[in-house]
């Protein structure tokens, strides 16, 4: 007998049952990332994976034998060029992709294995699947998809920051350049009539203060000559869903640095129990950038929700220069690509070229650094 024939792989286009069980799932133990929760999840497929070309795929698997929960994966089927790819629920918003692991989830790569050929059984027709950005644990689980052959160091790695009980005892740890410069900015900015922090829970007056974050990361992205892809359909809907959905429950946080009627900063996140992970920011320029906005917002916010029990801020992904002053670790992700189809060979052997030439670079840091310097960075919070 195949081994994918103990797995039962159930692939539904609705997201209503599929989510129900998974809120079953989660109540028993299965460890679910943040950006795989209920909340995120609703506002994903109720807009981006809404839009034309994407076709939702929420596959459960449990063992045939006696129906015990298994592995979950929100994904979708969607279009890039000619290829038909499966991917996960992303289109370039979710940091991290994880699926929900259930408690008796097998961990040998031969079982995961079997699972991923159940699957591709159950899935509809497609040329590639391609799982960016997952972490190697989900919790306190290993991630099984790292057995998965085509499984590879990704180029982008996540930033989290872990504080133990007392904040000011980690905020003394950290250089003291940057320290005394945020002591200072506070300073400036606190002598701006009606200057303060605040943190948003209402739905009515969280919308100004998004218009806001967005224009002010618009303009910090144009201002760099890039390309400013929240503006593309279904993207403005995604994150006002978001706060429609999560704000009240504390799911989603929005705070913001306010100047009289004038939002200098805000910073939007999702927090779960003791973790809480940094989505977007957008700060202003100008006169403002003597105070640095962007740092303040997110020193006010890790010491407002440090107060309320969190003690892991994950800055998520990109390698901008105002995380390293809050000394985040490096949490490596990796990305699986496998090609399903004939048509989905050359991409499957393009990410493996890739993946050798980074590794390559890596072992030549001097030249690393200097083609980082290069570049020029999006989004930095000043």
């Amino acid at each position: 007998m195949n081994r994918a024939d103990d797995y039962r792989v159930t692939v539904e286009r609705e997201l209503a049952p599929a989510l129900a069980r998974w809120r079953e799932w989660e109540r028993d133990g299965a460890a679910v990332g943040l950006f795989q929760r209920e909340h995120w999840l609703r506002a994903w497929y109720a807009t981006l994976g809404a839009q034309a070309g994407r076709e939702p795929l929420l596959a459960s698997i449990e063992r045939r034998r006696d129906g015990r929960a298994l592995l979950a994966l929100p994904l979708v089927r969607e279009r890039r060029g000619g290829l038909y790819c499966i991917a996960f629920a992303d289109a370039g918003v979710s940091d991290y992709a994880a699926p929900i692991c259930a408690p008796d989830c097998p961990a040998d790569p031969a079982a995961v294995r079997a699972m991923f050929a159940a699957l591709r059984r159950a899935l509809p027709r497609a040329d590639l699947w391609s799982l960016e950005k997952m972490p190697a644990r989900i919790g306190r689980r290993d991630n099984p998809l790292l057995q998965l052959p085509g499984t590879r160091a990704s180029a982008l790695f996540g930033n989290p920051v872990t504080i133990g009980e007392d904040f000011d005892a980690w905020r003394f740890s950290r250089e003291k350049t940057h320290r005394k410069e945020l002591e200072r900015s506070w300073r400036v900015f606190s002598r701006h009539p009606q200057a303060g922090f605040e943190r948003i829970e209402d739905a009515a007056r969280a919308l100004p203060v998004m218009d806001a974050l967005e224009t002010l990361q618009r303009e910090a992205i144009q201002g760099k000559g890039w390309a400013y892809l929240l503006d593309e359909p279904g993207y403005r809907e995604f994150y006002r869903e978001l706060v429609a959905r999560g704000l009240a429950g504390g799911e989603t946080v929005l705070t913001a640095l306010r100047a009289g009627d004038e939002i200098v900063a805000a910073l939007l996140g999702l927090r779960r129990g003791d973790e809480y992970a940094m989505i977007r920011i957008g700060n202003a320029a100008g006169p403002w950038r003597n105070c640095s906005p962007g740092r303040l917002v997110i020193e006010r916010t890790m010491a407002a929700l440090h107060a309320q029990g969190v003690r892991r801020f994950d800055f998520t992904i990109g390698d901008y220069a105002y995380k390293r002053g809050f000394q985040p670790e490096r949490e490596d992700l990796f990305d699986s690509t496998v090609a399903l189809s004939w048509k989905g060979r050359p991409h499957s052997l393009r990410a493996g070229l890739r993946h050798r030439a980074r590794a390559w670079l890596a072992d030549r840091p001097e030249l690393k650094r200097r083609l980082s310097a290069l570049r020029s960075r999006p989004g930095d919070a000043h």
